[in-house]
């Protein structure tokens, strides 16, 4: 097992962490624990519960780090309160505890986020049944805000009468309404600045990261894993990393990566394309709204406010074709906005108010399902099908990512304990523009917003534009306002000007994509 050297952390400790600096060939030449394949909100989560237990990991990631289902989130850290109905008190109390590490150790970046339920009298949606829930959900939940920062403790959660839910949401349908639920789960505004600002942590305790770096084939000896092959995708090159373990977070690709280690997964992962919509207009509400169209079998959909528009989701639909890419159709968007307008008459949505759609592929119960799946997937290939030391992980949503990621170590590496996360502390974050309203733009003459940017593409494995702009900094919220501030920020990069043009151009290829087909 590779230690950290007392030295190389006193070192880290000492500033604010940066992520790797980008050498492959470098880092071919160290031993490492484990390779962590992906760097979605799971693989970073493994990254960091592995630094958490004295293992150096290196993460390879074949696009930019969390960009792909991580990147198209609804931002919500839910705390469980759905599994009440469905008794299932473990994964309540997981969630529960998950959203609290969040707001404690993000509090920068995670906040507390009312929501409201209309209540009109149908099934579970009633106050007398509502009420119970709550007095539930709080017995169940006393230690919800341990350790938090007292603003950024949760607030109780009550059943208001009609009047107060008016008060609340102004736009609520009062046919039949008799009041409503309020509770209170959290939400990252910033989700892509909260993936790296967790590589930044695990970095600072001697993770090794880099992206664009493709898995391509295990290296095998006597049927056990000893290292994997990787195609850098920046420098045009294979190189060889050697780890005793590999640990296969890649979300959709996992079927793809296991295939490459020789292994049949045809149930590690099953398609569902997920969406969530941003709408170019002020919230109906300041909280968020947990609402349904009138009819049988039709799903919730929240509303939330974000940066001063609303952001709607989550849409599913089948999905079969492939990881790359995901798209919504136009009849599913159509779709999905009549279903709003539906849930929220006098809401009243238009196609033409469509900011973004952040789209992504989620694994699904079974083939071919639009339901979510419920249950994460923790595979030791060699306890089954080989190799030895091979790991495949699928995790269902953004809040559990890292309790996901806390036991798949448990099983891969038992003898390495965690320790405490009180001597475990995050370092310094910097402090970029963050938060940024969606109609925010940087005035004449005014150059101190482009401060954090150069610092960011010092600091935090930025190779393209599109990295900096939708990741590392809030500006690709608003696709239209990154379009327009491209080629200012382009001349941060030491690239001469066709290289800025061709960056430019890719990111106007993404913005294109990034509505609807």
């Amino acid at each position: 097992m590779v230690r950290m050297d007392p030295e190389d952390i006193s070192l880290r400790r000492s500033g604010r962490a940066a992520l790797t600096p980008r050498d492959p060939q470098a880092l071919a030449g160290e031993d490492h624990d484990l390779i962590v394949v992906g760097a979605g909100v799971l693989g970073i989560m493994v990254a960091l519960e592995a630094v958490r237990r004295g293992l150096r990991p290196l993460v390879i990631e074949r696009g930019d780090f969390g960009a792909a289902t991580s990147y198209n989130s609804l931002r919500i850290i839910h705390g469980g309160i759905r599994y009440l109905q469905s008794l299932d008190l473990p994964r309540f109390r997981e969630s529960v505890a998950e959203r609290r590490w969040f707001l404690r150790h993000f509090p920068d970046l995670v906040h507390p986020l009312p929501c409201l339920m209309p209540l009109y009298g149908e099934g579970i949606r009633r106050p007398a049944v509502l009420r119970i829930a709550l007095a539930a959900n709080r017995a169940l939940s006393l230690d919800a805000n341990l350790s938090i920062r007292p603003d950024r403790a949760l607030p109780p959660n009550r059943v208001l009468d009609p009047g107060a839910a008016r008060v609340l949401f102004p736009g609520i349908d009062t046919r039949g309404l008799r009041g409503a639920a309020l509770w209170h789960d959290a939400f990252v505004p910033d989700a892509p600045r909260l993936m790296v600002e967790a590589l930044r942590w695990a970095c600072a305790r001697g993770a090794r990261v880099l992206n664009y770096m493709e898995a391509r084939r295990p290296v095998l000896s006597r049927n056990r894993l000893v290292g994997m092959t990787a195609a850098d995708l920046i420098g045009k090159m294979e190189v060889v990393f050697r780890a005793p373990i590999v640990i296969n977070a890649t979300g959709p690709w996992a079927p793809f990566v296991a295939q490459a280690c020789g292994i049949r997964s045809d149930d590690l992962f099953h398609p569902l394309l997920a969406w969530n919509v941003a709408f170019d207009r002020p919230p109906p509400a300041s909280c968020a709204i947990a609402v349904k169209p009138r009819g049988p079998r039709a799903q919730t959909y929240f509303l939330v406010p974000w940066k001063g528009i609303l952001l709607a989701g989550t849409g599913y639909a089948p999905w079969n074709a492939g990881p790359e890419a995901p798209h919504v159709a136009r009849a599913l968007l159509r779709q999905f906005i009549a279903d709003l307008n539906d849930a929220v008459p006098g809401l009243d949505l238009a196609q033409a108010e469509v900011a973004r759609v952040f789209a992504g592929i989620l694994p699904a119960e079974r083939a071919g399902s639009v339901t979510p799946a419920t249950r994460d997937v923790i595979r030791d290939h060699g306890a089954r099908e080989g190799p030895a030391g091979l790991f495949s992980l699928s995790g269902v949503k953004l809040t559990t990512g890292r309790h996901v990621a806390d036991k798949a170590l448990r099983s891969a590496v038992p003898a390495a304990r965690p320790v405490p996360y009180r001597e475990f502390p995050r370092p310094a974050a910097p402090e970029p523009a963050l938060d940024r309203r969606f109609d925010w733009m940087p005035q004449a003459g005014d150059a101190d917003w482009l401060a954090p940017l150069r610092q960011s593409v010092a600091e935090e494995g930025v190779e393209h534009l599109d990295d900096l702009l939708l990741r590392r900094s809030c500006l690709g919220d608003n696709i239209s306002r990154a379009l327009a501030l491209a080629p200012q920020v382009a001349q941060l990069f030491d690239w001469d000007q066709e290289r800025q043009d061709q960056e430019i151009k890719k990111l106007r290829l993404i913005a294109s994509k990034d509505r609807f087909s």
